[in-house]
């Protein structure tokens, strides 16, 4: 076989090629390459159509952009300030915290809004005026006409028509706002706090002075709007204003009658009186009780002297007295002086006794001093412990009141509170109050128009590429759609795999033979023969002997591998009449079983031992084919008219026909001369002479009538043609055949599109070797990594 030999055609879902790897063709497809490889497929077969709606869409947009009238838009555009109230944004936190975008929008929604229409209008001159309304395009006003007619039509005929109603008389001036309304735009550039106001008319002048007059409007609007609330802030604030000066004013005076009643004196920043007399009073008994102590220290000191010696050297360091110091001095010296005679003179020595007496009159003398100094240390401690116990006392009474008064000094600091409050709100109050009054004279805009609006140059509709683009892609999106949708509910039979999907065997997917590479050449050629017997009589002759004159073909190679599936490699004939039908006429099976009989004969062995039978006595397409019409045929054997052999004749193919025959006006119905004994005559007698039989049926429909003949075949063909014939219909004729006792051999597929160029060099392998390839790449890389 040569390259376009497909003999795993007639293969089920799934099964392989000997020595392949893929299903049916022996490819390895990918779900992805299938999917793709569907969609090209639904395009190409849908193109036309999908071309025409492209068309049409495109015919629209056209007559749509020349019949448009043109628009002109201007926008200006407006910048807006921060606007948190006017009356309440001194002082308060967050006052300079940024827009949010719902205020921004609210502020769009304001420009549409009907107050600033009228306030647009009334800018306006009458000129202006005049254009506000953009012309509509004459098609859409069509429309909407039969909209509404179409609307009203079902009430208009069960006699429900809605009552036509008189519309409220409207000014002037408000139906221009509402039209202006309906024409005008506004929306927020970005995340800026800038708005573009736009506006759409027939004149470009009048688009310009109207985006103006809104951008306008909205800020003088704005910059009312100001006005009046810092007007109506004032006047809300001023009888406040008096309320609280009388409240603050009530609140200072109970303040001080209350402090005044409980004698609460207030010294600034040292406090209270009464706190500032227990702090000095605590300080004083504080001292009074550290004299105390000293002068009882230095008592009980001079008391211990007095007991212990009074010669102590400590006695000059704990007194500064002048005299005290004096005698101690001299008590020294004469004991001293009496210690060194005594050393030299002796302790008897008269000497030594004299100085002693001197010695004990010095010792009574700091005795009488220490006692005078006792006696007065003991008045100073008397008098430091009298006054130390007098302090106190007052100090505790002082407490006393102190505790006593501490409730009353609470609610004078709170009425003290209460008074300040008053006193800082009526400040700030007045504070804003002026600021009102300031700002009525002059309020700040809180928006400005930043770029006006300029006369457009150039129409901004209709869009004429835009549009033109968009019918293009409308009309082809509605194209594809409807190929998909037709692809969807189609239940014609295109590819083996619809028939592998539903349990039916596909022998062969044949193409059309007028698209096979070098049909013309062919045909010119056998229509030059030298023989003039070889020639054919006419394209469909040429086409039914295409084994003879395009042995090469798609066609003839898969018609090679039916033969070699049907029949067997093994050549035990295990199959030697078949029958081919069709599900319905025009399918294409009198020109396979004619190629189907010649490649059967084209065997060494089977030259002119294979009986072609034209059964199809109706139309008798292979006996007109042939030029066979006015021989005898089937119907004068099975009329015993003639016999078998009589009838047939030989045929350009190493083939042998019988035709249909001439049928008398005197014969029966052919179904009553279809007995067994007539078929048997036809078909079994001649078994030992030929190899094979091939029987061109009528369609599936007028097989019944054939029933005997039926009987006599070993199998039967069906023909089905690509893009006709419904899977339904041949999965019916399958079943009815097989319950009537007929062997179907399997289903071969005609005139289908999958030639060598789609096959081989067309989109689809492009695609299956791009997958692939990628594939592999991807299995490189990752076995690599």
């Amino acid at each position: 076989m040569n390259r376009h030999s497909t003999s795993a055609s007639f293969l089920p879902i799934g099964a392989t090629r000997p020595g392949g790897t893929g299903a049916w063709r022996g490819q390895p497809f990918s779900p992805e390459t299938e999917s793709q490889v569907s969609i090209l497929t639904i395009a190409r077969q849908n193109w036309r159509s999908i071309l025409a709606f492209a068309a049409v869409g495109l015919v629209c947009a056209g007559i749509y952009v020349a019949t448009a009238p043109a628009i002109f838009t201007a926008r200006a555009r407006v910048y807006i300030e921060s606007r948190s109230s006017p009356v309440t944004a001194r002082d308060t936190p967050n006052a300079g915290t940024p827009l949010e975008i719902a205020e921004v929008e609210s502020q769009v929604e304001y420009i549409r809004s009907e107050k600033i229409a009228l306030a647009a209008v009334h800018r306006l001159d009458a000129s202006a005026l005049q254009d506000l309304a953009a012309p509509t395009h004459p098609l859409v006003a069509k429309v909407r006409e039969f909209l509404k007619a179409a609307k009203a039509l079902p009430l208009r005929l069960v006699g429900a028509e809605r009552p036509v109603q008189e519309p409220a008389p409207v000014s002037p001036e408000l139906r221009q706002a509402r039209t202006l309304r309906e024409n005008v735009e506004a929306s927020r550039i970005g995340a800026a706090y800038v708005i573009e106001v736009g506006y759409s008319a027939d004149h470009p002048a009048t688009a310009a002075a109207v985006a103006n007059a809104v951008a306008e409007a909205y800020v003088s609007t704005e910059l009312e709007n100001r006005a009046q609330v810092w007007k109506v802030a004032g006047e809300w604030m001023l009888p406040r204003l008096k309320e609280l000066q009388q409240r603050a004013s009530q609140a200072s005076r109970e303040a001080q009658t209350y402090k005044a009643e409980h004698t609460i004196i207030d010294l600034g920043k040292r406090g209270l009186v009464g706190e500032q007399q227990v702090e000095e009073l605590n300080t004083a008994v504080a001292a009074a009780r550290s004299k105390t102590v000293d002068a009882r220290a230095v008592r009980d000191q001079i008391r211990g002297l007095l007991d212990s010696d009074i010669a102590d050297p400590g006695i000059t360091e704990a007194f500064k007295d002048s005299v005290i110091i004096q005698l101690r001095r001299q008590y020294v010296d004469l004991v001293q002086r009496a210690d060194d005679l005594k050393r030299r003179l002796g302790p008897d020595h008269e000497a030594v006794q004299a100085i002693q007496r001197d010695i004990l009159a010095a010792r009574q003398s700091l005795r009488t001093e220490l006692e005078r100094l006792a006696v007065s240390l003991d008045h100073d401690y008397e008098v430091a412990k009298a006054r130390e116990d007098s302090m106190t006392a007052a100090f505790d009474a002082l407490i006393s009141k102190t505790l006593i008064m501490s409730n009353a000094r609470v609610k004078a600091k709170e009425l003290d509170r209460t008074a300040e409050t008053y006193d800082q709100i009526y400040t700030n109050l007045l504070q804003r109050y002026i600021d009102a009054v300031n700002q009525q004279s002059y309020p700040q805009p809180s928006a400005h128009v930043i770029t006006p609006a300029t006369v457009p140059e150039a129409p901004s509709a209709p869009r004429g590429s835009l549009i033109m683009l968009l019918g293009l892609l409308v009309g082809t999106g509605f194209g594809v759609s409807g190929a998909f949708a037709r692809h969807w509910f189609d239940r014609t039979i295109r590819t083996p795999r619809q028939l592998t999907g539903h349990g039916l065997t596909c022998l062969a997917a044949l193409p059309e033979l007028r698209r096979e590479p070098g049909f013309r050449a062919a045909l010119a050629l056998a229509q030059a023969h030298a023989n003039e017997a070889q020639r054919p009589a006419s394209v469909e002759a040429f086409r039914a002997s295409a084994v003879r004159f395009m042995p090469q073909s798609v066609f003839v190679e898969r018609l090679h591998s039916l033969k070699a599936h049907v029949l067997g490699s093994d050549r035990r004939g295990p199959v030697f009449a078949i029958g081919v039908t069709s599900v319905e006429a025009g399918a294409g099976k009198t020109l396979f079983a004619s190629n189907l009989g010649q490649l059967l004969a084209r065997v060494r062995s089977s030259s002119g031992r294979v009986l072609m039978i034209d059964a199809d006595v109706r139309q008798g397409t292979l006996s007109r084919l042939s030029q066979a019409t006015e021989q005898r045929g089937l119907l004068d054997v099975l009329a015993g008219r003639c016999g078998a052999t009589e009838a047939v004749r030989p045929q350009p193919g190493e083939v042998r026909l019988l035709a249909c025959g001439n049928r008398h006006p005197n014969d029966p119905h052919f179904s009553d001369l279809m007995t067994p004994e007539g078929v048997a005559a036809v078909v079994g007698d001649g078994r030992p002479a030929l190899d094979r039989v091939v029987v061109d049926l009528p369609p599936v429909d007028e097989l019944p009538t054939l029933r005997p003949l039926l009987d006599g075949l070993d199998g039967l063909i069906i023909v089905v043609e690509a893009g006709r014939t419904s899977i339904d219909d041949v999965a019916a004729a399958v079943h009815d055949l097989e319950s009537s006792g007929s062997t179907v051999l399997g289903v071969v597929l005609n005139k289908t599109n999958d030639g060598p160029t789609a096959r081989r060099g067309g989109l689809r392998s492009a695609l299956t070797r791009w997958t692939t390839a990628r594939r592999k790449g991807r299995d490189t890389t990752q076995a690599a990594s």
